[in-house]
């Protein structure tokens, strides 16, 4: 009789030392040496690996100053974060390159997602959901967050009416945004997907997909200029959508996007039909919901048409328009660059107690970086 083992286990359990860093795993089902992220945030050190195995986490904040850690989960589909109105930290310069990838991280209630305070500079998220009712991402507006790269990743506003999905740093240090989505459920006014201030620094964004933006930009004129390359841009808010204020010096260029509002720049390419697999504007976007593959029909003009200097990894031609057209592609679910089993099946031997068990797992692992 064969027994398929509930939950996805990492293939790395236990803890593996070297002269630089410390693997923790962390497992709802206690198969780790943690059962929360907080507890393996507070006995990890600079340096350290903490896996996040399958699972839903309730996370009573996670504010870690000093310290540099790469948090990698089992995929978005997996292993989820509920900050419940708690704040995760990048804080203090001795937290700089810290990432964090192949997480679902959910704030339940009336506050901001991942905070970048304190000069912490060159963090990097990546395959990973972040949705809230306030800022996903606030590196400015009040807090002294530097620069910060985030790639194949979804960012969902929720529910406030007035708080933008992302507020970039007032450091004048660089941000820069690749293969990510970007989403304001149904019925959200009033709200930018990108603030900044005077001081900001420029904002790069390539191989994106926006859902449902109203104000796209609200940058100060003074502040960074913007860089946008082979972005599509629909279902815009129904009423008084505009692209919004930035630098005059910004370059948008090989952009796809209806003719209302008109969108800036050279080498925009007009749609009228929704040129993905599925996507109903009907729904309120979850991330879950929708298949942004271009259509073979909508989306043709879309594809092999991007930036002549973007090209496509896998073939080399000129890359995609949107998520699934950059250099590194969106990987479904958040797969992490990290092997994790997704089945494990376990063939007992019957002789008894103590007897070897012969067991077959299936593993997936996204691309590196």
């Amino acid at each position: 009789m064969k027994t398929c083992l509930t939950g996805l286990l990492a293939l790395m359990l236990f803890s593996a030392t070297s002269a630089f860093a410390t693997i923790r795993f962390v497992s709802a089902q206690g198969a780790g040496q943690y059962t929360t992220m907080e507890s393996a945030g507070a006995a990890a050190v600079t340096g350290d690996t903490i896996l996040v195995g399958p699972g839903t986490y309730s996370v009573p904040g996670l504010n870690l100053p000093n310290k540099r850690l790469i948090w990698i989960g089992a995929g978005w589909d997996q292993t989820i974060a509920q900050l419940n109105g708690a704040l995760w930290y990048f804080n203090s310069a001795g937290a700089n390159r810290t990432s964090i990838e192949g997480i679902n991280i959910q704030q339940s209630t009336g506050n901001y997602g991942l905070v970048i305070t304190n000069n912490v500079d060159s963090c990097t998220v990546r395959r990973c959901i972040v949705a809230s009712g306030y800022d996903n991402f606030r590196a400015g507006g009040g807090n002294t967050g530097r620069g910060f790269t985030v790639e194949d990743c979804i960012l969902i506003l929720t529910a406030n009416t007035n708080a933008p999905n992302v507020t970039i740093s007032d450091a004048n240090y660089p941000t820069v945004f690749r293969g990510c989505v970007f989403a304001q459920q149904n019925g959200i006014t009033n709200s930018a997907t990108f603030t900044g201030g005077a001081s900001s620094g420029t904002l790069e964004i390539y191989n994106c997909v926006f859902l449902n933006s109203h104000y796209w930009l609200t940058l100060n004129t003074a502040g960074g200029p913007v860089i946008a390359v082979n972005n599509i841009f629909w279902d815009w808010f129904a009423t008084g959508s505009v692209i919004g204020t930035y630098n005059a010096g910004s370059v948008f260029d090989y952009n796809a996007a209806p003719s209302t509002p008109a969108f800036p720049g050279t080498n925009v390419l007009t749609i009228s039909t929704d040129p993905f697999v599925n996507y109903d504007e009907a729904v309120s976007y979850t991330g879950f919901n929708a298949d942004l593959h271009l259509h073979a029909t909508n989306g043709a003009a879309l594809v092999n048409t991007g930036h002549p200097s973007l090209l496509d990894f896998t073939d080399g031609s000129r890359s995609d328009f949107g998520v699934y057209g950059g250099p590194k592609p969106l990987v479904d679910n958040g797969v992490p660059n990290y092997p994790w089993a997704v089945n494990v099946t376990a063939a007992p031997n019957l002789v008894g107690t103590g007897s070897p068990i012969n067991a077959t797992a299936t593993v997936r692992v996204g691309p590196a970086y």
